[in-house]
Formats: C-alpha cells, sequence, structure tokens
C-alpha cells in the first residue's frame, strides 16, 4: 500500500541515541516544524517519511544520522516515529526509513511504547477474530490493516473518569507495524457468545505483547 502523506504540525526533532526512549537531558534540534507524515507497505517492508518545513533549529542535523520525531497530526493527536535517518539537512529536512518486517524483533518497541504510558486495566471478556484497521485522518483517504486473526480481550481502565475502554491482542497476524500513537483505529472482533464487537477511534498505547488499544477521553482523536 501507498503511504498517503497526513499533514503534522508542531514537530519537533530528536537524536537517536540508541539506548531507548527519549529522556529529559536529550534535547531537540529542531522544533516547531510542520509538514508531511507517510508510513506505507510493499509485501513485508514497511516505509517510514517525514517531510519538514520551518520551526525553530536549535542544533544541527547530519546527513544518514539517526532521529526520532514527535509531533501532532492536525486535529490535535499525538505521533511518535521510529527512529528514521536524516536524507536531508537543508532548510527542508526529510527523513526516512524502510524496515523489513520479516525478522524483526522488537528493536523499535521499547522507544514506541515510551510515548505512551500503559495505564493498569482489567480483562472484561475474551474475543476472538480480532481485526484492527488503521483509517488515515482527513484529508487523506485510505486504510491499512494492521492486525488479523488476533486474539485478546475486552479492557477497561481500573481507574478514570469516565473509565477507558480498549482491547488487548495477545496473538494474530501483524500485518503491518504497529507505534504506540497510533490513532483513528477500529477493533472488530468476536465475543464468546459470538456477537460482533466493535470499538472505533482508538489509540495504540502498547505495541509489544500484547498489544493494547485504549479509547482515550481525554484526547481529540
Amino acid at each position: 500500500m501507498i503511504g498517503i502523506p497526513v499533514k503534522v504540525k508542531n514537530v519537533s526533532i530528536y537524536p537517536y541515541l540508541g539506548i531507548g526512549p527519549i529522556g529529559p537531558v536529550v534535547e531537540p534540534v529542531l522544533t516547531g516544524a510542520s509538514g508531511t507524515y507517510s508510513i506505507g507497505t510493499l509485501i513485508t517492508s514497511v516505509f517510514y517519511n517525514l517531510n519538514l518545513t520551518g520551526g525553530k533549529t536549535t542544533g544541527k542535523l547530519g546527513v544518514h544520522q539517526k532521529y526520532i520525531a514527535m509531533g501532532e497530526y492536525e486535529d490535535g493527536g499525538m505521533f511518535t516515529t521510529v527512529w528514521m535517518y536524516c536524507t536531508e539537512a537543508d532548510t527542508t529536512p526529510e527523513f526516512g526509513r524502510t524496515i523489513n518486517m520479516i525478522g524483526q524483533g522488537n528493536e523499535e518497541a521499547g522507544v514506541a511504547d515510551a510515548a505512551i504510558s500503559i495505564p493498569k486495566y482489567i480483562k472484561l471478556g475474551p474475543l476472538t477474530n480480532i481485526t484492527a484497521t488503521l483509517f488515515f485522518p482527513s484529508p487523506a483517504i485510505g486504510q491499512m490493516t494492521l492486525i488479523e486473526n488476533g486474539v485478546g480481550n475486552i479492557i477497561g481502565t481500573k481507574v478514570g473518569t469516565p473509565h477507558e475502554m480498549g482491547v488487548e491482542v495477545i496473538s494474530g497476524t501483524r500485518v503491518n507495524r504497529l507505534s504506540a500513537g497510533m490513532h483513528n483505529i477500529m477493533i472488530t472482533g468476536k465475543t464468546k457468545d459470538g456477537q460482533t464487537y466493535t470499538l472505533g477511534n482508538t489509540t495504540v498505547v502498547g505495541a509489544g505483547e500484547p498489544a493494547v488499544f485504549l479509547k482515550l477521553f481525554n484526547t481529540s482523536h
């Protein structure tokens, strides 16, 4: 599937040090930038591309150096990228990376998952035949299947008003790679009674095993 660029704003670029999530001692080299972010797939490969303009430069970008981006979609939803290479370091910097999903471990899982904490939750009931589909926000048109034939549970957070509902996926076929912060995801599955369960507008808060999706009431998505 060809990646459809979506507009992003308030983007900050951090050096990737190869030691896990961004910490408070790591300063951004670029802040307040805007541009487009896209994720595409081809057979077993996932392509990430980020093109930026504007912003305030607080450091120097280096071509072929590794960076992580954090920012917002146009609707205010937050995102964090996997680490990417800088391919252009001028006034319109570009970043990209291709990941082959075959043979990949949890190389990025620790970095991506650190962007959003996973709240404590309880299991409310089992689900089978789980499908998770990412819908690209307007004005992009399209969707991307993330998980097929999954098995897991309907979940709810232990605290909060209202409690946040979601789904944990313990096993299944990961058709495309997950990253914490992905949002506008539809989850469907079958309950133990054979009824269809549907939960829309969820966000990936855990991209590892299990994958955890929550409908976050305190956000705009």
